[in-house]
């Protein structure tokens, strides 16, 4: 046994009653415990008489026999005391991460450790650890968590949102009360978003942390999980559309009736169908859905978002001022113009490239124009230097990049000068080649 430390097995194994009573006598001795020995033997007794009743009360539950208003209660009482249970694990797993002790059972981390205890991803388990970590700076909502006002999911959001800007933190509890979970994300991503010094810096951040990934579950379905930026997850959204109204209207003439959810799904192999048919080259057509943009017009004459001011896709999320601008490039952008509180105008702040550009354009740059780069499919159009004043929309300031290459201009400030034959691309504040390899 190491100096400072204290083993209760014996024979190893633990008798329960006898190792806790030790060791809350020996962290007391060591000075670890933020409350006397008694106090604390009588709040584990307690909790783990009330964890004995529940147990007890759920295997005798014949969910048969009850009247309905007696399950309608039931349920309110039983989701008190899961808010509850998700608040003093929480807690109390932020103490084991910082602590330590997670290491002895030789996990990789604390993360790691509470998936394994909790049965959940490690994804689910970072978001617990935090969230008890931080929550410590909000009192109001460190009480709300302790008094069951919040569920798991509503604390995550929360603490995120208010930890960034600690003001918005009585209105984000008052939604949580009154909203349901999705309008409560919405208005949290949009306190995160306006937190942020820098949009451009969490624009690149969630852009290098993007990810696409496949699994099959326990019952041998295929799930699908994606992170992408807002503007991307809106092309795809936008791409899945007309394909998702096609089902519906398909299956409402069959007498078929299924959630929206699941002709989405079938509306994302009917699009890997298409491209599958069309020999893995994208469409031709153009933009066919309108990508709606609620934006300030102060934000976009100033080219970044305000206090108080938003510019977001519709139905998606917070965007750069940047990332509106070139997605006006290459789609039509409608420009919900706003005063902070109501929208009192609407107007286009792009418009997509006409066919007969797209078709010289096609003809023209076969490849990304950027020097050294052979990528040829799934380009982007680009406007060199900008959509206003003379010249702006012919096609000698558009040209034909390659996702990578086009990020790197829209919000890493290279620089596309030049022409068909002699196009250069270079780096900000200087010259150079055609920048890291993607």
């Amino acid at each position: 046994m190491r100096s400072g430390s204290a083993s209760f097995e014996k024979n190893g194994r633990r008798d329960e009653p006898e190792f806790l009573e030790k060791a809350l006598r020996w962290a007391e001795e060591k000075e670890f415990l933020s409350y006397p020995l008694p106090i604390i033997e009588r709040m584990f007794g307690k909790l783990k008489q009330a964890v004995a009743l529940l147990e007890e009360f759920v295997r005798d539950l014949d969910p048969e026999v009850l009247a309905p208003d007696y399950a309608l209660e039931l349920v309110e009482t039983f989701s008190k005391a899961e808010r509850l249970s998700s608040a003093g694990k929480a807690l109390a797993a932020g103490r084991v991460a910082d602590s330590g002790v997670w290491k002895k059972g030789g996990d990789r981390s604390a993360a790691h450790w509470l998936a394994k205890k909790n049965g959940t991803s490690v994804g689910q388990a970072v978001s617990t650890i935090e969230t008890a970590r931080r929550v410590s700076e909000l009192p109001e909502t460190e009480r709300a968590i302790k008094a069951g006002e919040l569920s798991e999911v509503q604390a995550k959001e929360v603490v995120h949102a208010a930890s960034l800007n600690p003001s918005k933190e009585k209105e984000l509890l008052e939604v949580a009360k009154t909203e349901g979970v999705a309008t409560l994300r919405e208005r949290c991503a949009k306190v995160v978003a306006t937190s942020t010094d820098d949009e451009v810096s969490r624009y690149n951040r969630i852009h290098q942390s993007r990810q696409l990934r496949h699994y099959c579950d326990a019952a041998g379905a295929f799930n699908l999980h994606a992170r992408l930026t807002p503007d991307a997850g809106a092309i795809v959204i936008a791409a899945l559309e007309p394909y998702k109204d096609e089902i519906f209207k398909q299956a409402r003439a069959q007498g078929r009736r299924e959630s929206y959810e699941a002709y989405a799904a079938d509306a994302l192999v009917e699009v890997a169908k298409h491209v599958r048919a069309c020999d893995k080259r994208p469409s031709k057509s153009g933009p066919g859905t309108l990508v709606k943009v609620l934006v300030d017009h102060k934000a976009i004459n100033r080219g970044s978002v305000g206090k108080d001011e938003v510019c977001e896709i519709e139905g998606v999320g917070p965007i750069p001022v940047a990332t509106a601008k070139a997605m006006a490039k290459d789609a039509i952008i409608a420009a919900l113009v706003t005063d902070g509180t109501d929208i009192y105008n609407v107007s286009h702040i792009g418009k997509s490239v006409t066919a007969r550009q797209r078709t010289a354009l096609e003809v023209r740059d076969r490849v990304c124009v950027v020097p050294g780069c052979e990528v040829k499919d799934h380009l982007e159009i680009d406007h060199i230097t900008g959509r206003e004043g003379e010249g702006a929309k012919t096609i000698a300031n558009i040209a034909r990049l390659c996702s990578w290459h086009h990020y790197l201009k829209t919000h890493k400030d290279w620089r596309l000068t030049g022409g068909p034959g002699d196009w250069k691309f270079d780096p900000p504040g200087g010259k150079g080649g055609a920048g890291p390899d993607p």
